[in-house]
């Protein structure tokens, strides 16, 4: 999820000219989200260096962000809303992630030089800020200490990502839908419909309302329309392990 926005520091002057507020605040709130364990805050010229490169986009739900193959679509970060990243299954696309607010994508991709495995779709109307490919590449270049942040991130995210793949490894489908209701969940509500709940686990719909409405009859969860309330966190838990 997005971080709070906790800093704001006056626009430092880049080139002679004083960088406009209202977008230093945004690359601001963009390296709250970035923050890792393993590297410091950048300082106010790298921030500034991130603002004059960063480019709003608003996106209608539904519509694509970028399609999968893509090598040129730059790095995402989601302001506000939601994104789809999907590929193509045999009868129906598998869902990979959804991205929320603060959540980012495309860097990897791009420092690795490889296109989207994957396309993203708006689940409802969003707005992103992005950066274009050499965009990307002058920042990290020409600002050690914002290479250092982003680098930082990446490894978390990439480790994060690995972590959960070997949780699902060989876990039956109770385990796995509890541990994907705790890792979707915000604020104890997970605002994902059945539907996509299953795609993201690769099973039929059937199957996981028989799993849910199990954990429901046992008081860890409530079932909603287009949203589970988690009731027993660690209950839940208990039943990923």
């Amino acid at each position: 999820m997005g971080r709070t926005d906790e800093y704001r520091v006056v626009a430092p002057r880049v080139s002679g000219e004083t960088v406009d507020p209202e977008r230093f605040h945004l690359a601001e709130w963009v390296v709250s989200c970035l923050e890792s364990r393993g590297a410091a805050r950048p300082g106010p010229a790298a921030v500034a260096a991130l603002a004059e490169r960063l480019t709003t986009r608003l996106l209608s739900r539904g519509e694509l962000a970028f399609r999968e193959g893509d090598r040129d679509a730059g790095v995402w970060i989601v302001r506000s809303g939601r994104l789809e990243l999907a590929v193509k299954g045999r009868a129906r696309p598998l869902i990979v992630q959804i991205l929320r607010p603060g959540g980012v994508d495309g860097d990897i991709q791009k420092l690795l030089g490889m296109p989207f495995p994957y396309r993203a779709r708006a689940l409802e109307d969003s707005e992103c800020l992005t950066l274009a490919p050499h965009d990307f590449e002058e920042l990290l270049g020409e600002h050690p200490e914002m290479s250092r942040l982003w680098m930082s991130t990446m490894a978390e995210r990439l480790s994060e990502s690995h972590d959960r793949i070997v949780g699902m490894l060989g876990r039956t489908l109770t385990q796995q839908s509890a541990r994907l209701l705790l890792d979707e969940a915000s604020g104890g509500v997970v605002d994902v419909p059945q539907q996509k709940l299953s795609e993201m686990l690769g099973v039929c719909r059937p199957s996981l309302n028989k799993v849910l409405k199990e954990l429901e009859g046992h008081g860890l969860i409530r079932l909603r329309y287009g949203a589970v309330d988690i009731l027993d966190p660690y209950g839940l838990a208990q039943r990923a392990d």
